[in-house]
C-alpha cells in the first residue's frame, strides 16, 4: 500500500512541474490512454477523465514514474 502512495504522489508532483522528459513521456501515454476502452469521463463535480480499472484522473496518472502503472501495461515508455 506504501508503494501504491509514493507512486500517486510523485505522479501529482510530477504533473506540477514536469521535465521535458516527463512531459515527452505523458503526451505519449496521453496518446495511448485516449483510444483505451477503461478511458471514462465524469463530469459529476469536475469534468476529468479516469481509468475504470484503477480509478486514478488520466491526467495525472500519465506522469507516474513506472510504465507498469498502467494497469493493462499499454504504455511502452
Amino acid at each position: 500500500m506504501l508503494k501504491k502512495f509514493k507512486e500517486i504522489a510523485g505522479a501529482w508532483i510530477a504533473a506540477a512541474n514536469p521535465t521535458p522528459e516527463q512531459q515527452v513521456i505523458a503526451e505519449y501515454r496521453a496518446s495511448v490512454c485516449n483510444g483505451c476502452e477503461h478511458r471514462k469521463q465524469n463530469t459529476t463535480l469536475i469534468d476529468f477523465y479516469y481509468c475504470d480499472l484503477c480509478g486514478c484522473p488520466l491526467n495525472k496518472k500519465i506522469f507516474a514514474e513506472d510504465k507498469e502503472s498502467c494497469p493493462e501495461s499499454k504504455w511502452e515508455k
